[in-house]
């Protein structure tokens, strides 16, 4: 139903139906610009090169690889 001030009625769905409506809209709103979408900052992001060089092997890396893969 449409009340008045061109807003949808929704207390008639039930939540679930509600909530799903209400995402819908606002993707639309994300997808045409009118509002902008938070951007996700990650935290403790760690890159490979971070380590890259700090790891010292005192073994054979190779014969290493190779018994680990025997034990399967």
């Amino acid at each position: 139903m449409v009340t008045a001030a061109n807003q949808l009625d929704l207390s008639m769905l039930p939540a679930a139906a509600r909530r799903e409506v209400q995402d819908f809209y606002q993707f639309i709103l994300e997808r045409h610009g009118q509002i902008k979408k938070p951007r996700m900052v990650k935290k403790n992001s760690s890159l490979f090169s971070d380590i890259c060089g700090g790891l010292s092997w005192n073994g054979d890396a190779v014969a290493t690889q190779r018994s680990i893969r025997d034990e399967w």
